[in-house]
């Protein structure tokens, strides 16, 4: 069944803050992420804790989707991370889940030719960026639960093949360089 993503889930405007060094809660922004989308866990930004930003806290299962600048992607939030604030950079969408599984909708928004296609949308300014209803009348197939539960797992299997890959690629480059630094003594 085709869905627009404003007929399953709320989308809102992260939040523009001013980092602060006396901040305590995370500020994400893309650089938090790595090229495949996902959380490097290596935060350097912070906001003071004042009652419009703990309104502005994600939830678990919230959808980060980069609707500014020149790498467009969908990430997914999960509490384990910790409590943080989405920065304006990011729209969030908040999926109706008895609809769609969160993360099912980062597959779709992340497929090579949905992401070609907000690049086109945001092409022809200096900084392109996403309309906020661009984003919610993008229309996508909704599968059934189940169907999205299989796509997720499909996902999930490819993403530690590549976090595998990552750190295959960095260990080869170590022994490569221990190698050559042993020869060249």
């Amino acid at each position: 069944m085709q869905v627009k993503v404003k007929e399953i889930a709320n989308i809102q405007f992260g939040y523009y803050g001013q980092p602060s060094k006396d901040g305590t809660i995370p500020y994400l922004q893309a650089k938090h992420f790595n090229e495949f989308g996902q959380f490097i866990g290596d935060n350097d930004t912070f906001l003071k804790e004042d009652s419009k930003a703990i309104g502005s806290l994600l939830q678990d299962g919230d959808v980060l989707f980069v609707a500014k600048g020149f790498r467009f992607f969908a990430t997914l939030y999960k509490e384990e991370f910790g409590k943080a604030i989405a920065s304006s950079i990011f729209f969030i969408l908040r999926p109706n889940k008895t609809r769609v599984i969160p993360a099912y909708l980062v597959s779709v928004l992340n497929l090579p030719k949905n992401i070609l296609h907000f690049q086109q949308s945001g092409a022809g300014s200096s900084i392109p960026s996403i309309r906020k209803n661009e984003l919610a009348d993008f229309t996508f197939n909704l599968l059934s639960l189940e169907q999205q539960q299989n796509v997720v797992e499909l996902q999930e299997l490819y993403l530690k093949d590549m976090r595998l890959t990552e750190n295959l690629i960095k260990e080869k480059q170590k022994l490569f360089q221990t190698t050559i630094s042993k020869i060249i003594k």
